[in-house]
């Protein structure tokens, strides 16, 4: 009997994995036969492209962050590059959905699994996150196993889920750095859960049990080698993760963030430009961090966390892991400007609580009927408030998915890349050298699989590149006077100095066999 209800969930799960790929591969074809492009897998598609060129495998492979979102899109280039990050985030995100909807099933009724089984289905951000080709889903899932295990330790208060813990914290060095705050909130948390860990103490009074702990010397002894064991248990492998990065970084860069700060290294690297409006600096019109922003922002992401918060009141230990969620939100944001915090942020409540979800073995209400109304409207609810968020954002790569998707609306700066990259990939010969800043032109890049060979910013052969370029390259591409990346170019300002100098070297012959509003295409003429 148990083989056979094995073999039931198996075949359910895979079902329910193969109706959400489906799903999601049908959106993706449809947006992007209308024309969807975006900035992040343009990306990851131009790293995959020029991974194995220069000789530089190790530096080339470091040299983009996030490296965890280009790292799972890798397998996928196998198919395409271009459309590596879209089979990658469809995949990942359909079998996270797919896991918690599972989850939960072990724990509710099958009426709870269908309702949650739709919300991901018809959810925005779950949406957006499968199809957009971002690193969204990479965060969401990341957030989810972080309270997951947090959420199954006070169940039983095993080193298991404090190991493991460890483990998926120190991925977070490869998402975002500054994740790790957390490790700072759960020195509290670990003193907290030493306390409730030690058995024995029949009340459920934290100040009392931690009164009866410091009459007892074995008792006392027993929390503090229960708290060291559990701050070293859930700092090592973060810690160490961190400081071996830090070191790549200062290795390969001489300065410890230099993955994370460099140009030529994120994908979002210029976001303090706009990416929509060649003419406009974004910064001129941002709003600064702000409590009512802050609140005027998340409020769209509540519905889920909100009622877990509030049907677990009376269950202390839960949420006091509930509030963790907005307080590391507010760390992120606090430095930030609101303009450029995205849902690699904010669905840290979203899944906070549908971690919380998953790890609830009773039904709140005892009647069933008013339990699934609850749980319904609350998934019409979280669907809506989501669906306004993306409505509302005003995060560059979210905007262009809402207009794009759902007002049809083609972004005509991406549309300037594609045909450029397209007319380099088919009218130029083959194996061509192209010298450009690659922080700023990387979109061009993406449409180039091993046909034309791009000198990497990083290399040797850049430098000799930009004082000899009639040497060392074929074609040059430069952003115009009118592009706000122009004082951002490499190539234009050195180019641009050089000649304005009377430099001697500077003796190029060349013609403009592409041009546009952000950019021109030139030929080397030797």
């Amino acid at each position: 009997m148990d083989k056979i209800k094995s073999k039931s969930a198996t075949l359910v799960f895979f079902i329910i994995w193969f109706i959400y790929i489906a799903f999601f591969s049908f959106i993706i074809t449809v947006i992007r036969e209308t024309g969807y492009l975006n900035f992040e897998p343009l990306f990851i598609t131009s790293h995959i492209n020029s991974l194995f060129q220069g000789g530089e495998l190790v530096k080339n492979f470091f040299l983009s962050y996030p490296l965890i979102t280009n790292v799972l899109s890798y397998p996928f280039s196998i198919f395409s590059p271009e459309d590596s990050p879209f089979f990658a985030s469809v995949f990942y995100m359909s079998l996270f959905a797919t896991t918690v909807v599972t989850v939960v099933g072990k724990e509710k009724n099958t009426v709870i699994k269908g309702l949650l089984f739709l919300y991901f289905l018809f959810s925005p951000v779950t949406i957006y996150a499968a199809t957009s080709g971002t690193s969204v889903y990479a965060f969401l899932i990341l957030y989810f196993l972080i309270f997951y295990y947090l959420f199954n330790y006070i169940k039983k208060f095993t080193t298991y889920h404090i190991t493991i813990l460890s483990i998926i914290l120190s991925l977070a060095v490869f998402l975002d750095y500054r994740i790790l705050w957390l490790l700072i909130l759960l020195l509290l948390y670990a003193f907290v859960f030493s306390i409730f860990g030690i058995k024995g103490l029949r009340s459920a009074n934290i100040i009392i049990k931690y009164v009866k702990i410091t009459q007892h010397h074995s008792l006392r002894r027993k929390l503090r080698g229960r708290l060291v064991s559990m701050v070293f248990i859930i700092g090592f492998f973060p810690i160490t993760t961190l400081l071996l990065y830090l070191f790549i970084n200062y290795l390969m860069g001489n300065d410890f963030f230099y993955f994370y700060d460099s140009l030529d290294t994120r994908w979002n690297g210029n976001s303090f430009l706009s990416l929509l409006e060649t003419d406009t600096l974004a910064g001129l019109n941002n709003r600064t961090v702000n409590d009512f922003s802050f609140i005027h922002i998340v409020i769209y992401l509540l519905p889920i966390y909100l009622f877990e918060l509030i049907t677990h009141y009376k269950k202390g230990l839960k949420v006091f892991i509930l509030v963790l969620a907005p307080i590391l939100l507010h760390l992120l944001v606090r430095d930030s400007i609101v303009d450029y915090m995205s849902l690699s942020y904010y669905s840290i409540l979203i899944a906070c609580g549908l971690a919380s979800m998953a790890t609830t073995t009773e039904t709140f209400f005892n009647l069933k009927k008013l339990s699934y109304i609850f749980y319904a409207c609350l998934f019409v609810g979280s669907i809506y408030g989501e669906y306004l968020y993306l409505k509302n954002s005003s995060f560059t790569s979210e905007q262009i998915y809402y207009k794009s998707v759902v007002e049809q609306e083609q972004n005509p700066v991406l549309l300037e890349y594609k045909k450029a990259g397209e007319f380099l990939a088919s009218n130029t010969p083959e194996n061509s050298v192209v010298l450009s800043d690659r922080s700023i032109l990387y979109p061009i890049i993406a449409y180039n699989n091993k046909n034309n060979f791009f000198i990497s910013n990083s290399s040797a052969e850049f430098e000799k590149a930009i004082y000899y370029p009639d040497d060392h390259c074929d074609y040059i591409i430069v952003t115009n006077t009118k592009s706000p990346y122009h004082f951002l170019d490499k190539v234009a300002t050195n180019l641009n100095f050089k000649k304005n100098n009377g430099f001697s070297t500077y003796s190029i012959r060349s013609k403009v066999v592409y041009y546009s509003d952000t950019f021109s295409i030139v030929k080397v003429v030797n």
